[in-house]
Parts: C-alpha cells; structure tokens; sequence
C-alpha cells in the first residue's frame, strides 16, 4: 500500500497523534478514593461515566458528580477533570510539523476521527496543537470528528457511514481515497467494510516513522 496515493489522511488521536498514560491515570483515580476506575477506563472506548462522556450524554459536572458519590472521600470537580486529564501524555512537535506539511505542502485533506470526551479534547487543544507558536488544531486539520459530538463511537458501523457521507459531502472524495489510521484493531477492521485503507498504529512514533518515510520520499 502506498499511502502517498490516498487523497485524505484521517487519525485517531490517543496513541497516534497523543501519548496516553492509562495506568497512571488509574492510579490518579485510584487515590482519589475511585475504586472502580480501572473497570471504566479501556484501552480505546470508555464505560460507565467515561463513556457517557464520550457519547457525549452527559455534561462534564454530571460527569463529575457521578464519580464523587463513588469515592468515600471528599473530592471536587478539579480534581477528577485533572486526574482524568493525566491519562493525557505529549504529541512531538515534530509530528505536529509533519501533519502541517501533509496538509499544506502535500495537499491531502486531513481529518481526526476520535472516541474522545470535552475535558481531553480541551486538553490537547490547548497545550498540544498549540506548541508551535501561530497555529492551533485547525491549522493542522480540515475536519474534526469526535465521539462526544457525535454521539457515535468507534466501531459502531454508523460513525463510518456518518464521517464517509461528511467527507463526500464536504470534500468530493469517497472511501477509496481514505487512508485511516488508529491504534485498535477493531477500528481498523470496520474501516476497511467501509472501503478506506487502514493501519493500525501502536504509539506516536509508529505515526511519526510512517509520515516521515512518505514525506521524504517525495
């Protein structure tokens, strides 16, 4: 497969475009009293009140106020938002440039498609996508598609159909020319009914070897 051919590029975020440190953020809930924790946070979907907050269901307090009443200690919103947020890890500048230059030297059309909630998109909004100066997510991406704004997840059939009809419909390309990449298998097999190309990605330097290899070809 030559991903160079593909006309539109589409990433998940955790494990791809960000590091992600699950068991420390375990361990963050752990010490807040949060038990439970580690039954809610997967790999690459979410349950209870994590994964309501991906679908997007419920608000961020309501989000907080469930997990409070699941801790005999006395805990405020801060505090499970920042131990929520320390499962968030570091993007490399020098990916962030190499998705720059995909978009804006190379011409592809660049999407994020991701099973992710307000607190982490927030997150990386604001202190990852905005490491080089002058630039913020939307210097580095066409189109941004997000499990809670949606209300779809990954690998449900119907996130694929509604993201390939969003990209025709805005775009003009269809599922040949997607190249998709992410780092659970599941994803990565639903795509492929779907007819994009897809890779998966264990962590950021897989993603940065793989664009980097395309980038210096050309």
């Amino acid at each position: 497969m030559n991903i160079s051919d593909h006309k539109v590029f589409v990433f998940d975020l955790g494990m791809v475009l960000v590091s992600l440190y699950r068991k420390e953020c375990i361990e963050k809930f752990r010490l807040l009293g949060i038990e439970d924790a580690a039954a809610m946070i997967g790999n690459s979907s979410q349950n209870g009140p994590f994964g309501a907050l991906e679908y997007g269901l419920i608000s961020v307090e309501k989000f907080c106020d469930e997990l409070a009443v699941l801790s005999d200690k006395k805990i405020s919103g801060s505090d499970i938002v920042d131990a929520w947020n320390s499962m968030i890890g570091e993007t490399p500048v020098d990916l962030l440039n190499m998705i720059y230059r995909l978009r804006h030297e190379y011409g592809k059309t660049v999407c994020m498609l991701s099973n992710v909630n307000q607190p982490h998109i927030d997150n990386v909004m604001q202190n990852h996508f905005r490491q080089v100066e002058g630039r913020d997510i939307y210097d580095y991406f066409d189109a941004l598609y997000l499990s809670h704004e949606l209300h779809l997840k990954k690998p449900e059939p119907e996130i694929f159909e509604t993201v390939g009809q969003s990209i025709h419909d805005k775009f003009g390309f269809s599922g040949k020319d997607i190249i998709f990449f992410d780092d659970s298998q599941d994803n990565v097999n639903m795509a492929v009914k779907y007819g994009w190309d897809s890779i998966v990605i264990a962590n950021t330097d897989e993603t940065m070897e793989m664009l980097r290899e395309m980038l210096n070809s050309k």
